[in-house]
């Protein structure tokens, strides 16, 4: 499927961009922006399925970018560019947790008429309590994880230092702060690329957005989605996907 081709079927599907609005570049991509854990990249994913598009994930290409000064502002204005010609089609951008916090990437986005929040509920308060469960739940996760791969003996640890370890990882998990260096972690293949942990105390209190955070997203955001009921359940995939594309 060609370019113009894929631009119709866009066209047809989500009922988002017209004649009018195909003049502008923004209307080549969807933007998601959101914090960690509210699901960006399932509902890419499910987003790319569905239109037959690119997903592309900003996290991944910043790694070509490098990182410091300017480097994250300069990733964004090259992806959003008409002169990105890799990325110069209909595609979905995952934003990450963090891409659109970086100063000038507010101004670049202005524009662009298909930028979606992602939020658990349009209420504040409640949009909170699901994300520190998601964070709570995202983070003892990896650490069972940690602790099953070291329970394997897929380590190069002796039984003493094992146990040390599994114990460490048990009171983490209850709140307690404290570093576990990757040079620790099983070698196991759920770990490859992972960097260690370094947990502040009562970790699993933190919400993984703050109230400024908060106000950039809903400032640059164009179009607002729940992706919980009002039960707190989190809605199905294709659900969510079909509020963004209708």
């Amino acid at each position: 499927m060609n370019l113009q081709e894929n631009i119709q079927r866009i066209k047809q599907v989500m009922g988002l961009i017209t004649e009018e609005v195909l003049k502008y570049i923004g209307n080549k991509r969807i933007v998601l922006i959101g914090p960690p854990t509210v699901g960006k990249s399932t509902i890419a994913t499910e987003l790319s399925n569905q239109l037959g598009i690119e997903y592309v994930i900003l996290d991944k290409l910043q790694q070509d970018y490098g990182y410091g000064d300017g480097k994250e502002l300069e990733l964004v204005r090259n992806v959003l560019s008409n002169d990105f010609e890799k990325y110069n089609t209909p595609s979905i951008l995952d934003f990450g947790g963090g891409h659109v916090h970086t100063e000038g990437i507010y101004e670049l986005l202005d524009e662009y008429p298909n930028v979606f929040l992602l939020m658990p509920s349009t209420d504040t308060e409640k949009s909170n309590q699901l994300l520190r469960k998601a964070n709570e739940e995202r983070w003892t996760g990896f650490m069972n994880q940690i602790i099953q791969g070291l329970k394997s003996g897929e380590h190069k640890h002796t039984e003493e230092k094992q146990t040390e370890l599994i114990n460490k990882l048990e009171r983490m998990k209850q709140g307690e702060g404290g570093k576990f260096d990757k040079e620790d972690l099983p070698n196991t293949p759920e770990m490859q690329g992972w960097g260690g942990l370094d947990m502040e105390k009562d970790w699993n209190k933190f919400v993984p957005l703050s109230s400024d955070e908060d106000v950039i997203n809903r400032d640059v955001a164009k179009h607002v989605v729940p992706v919980y009921d009002e039960s707190g359940n989190r809605r199905d995939k294709t659900e969510i996907a079909r509020d963004i594309i209708t």
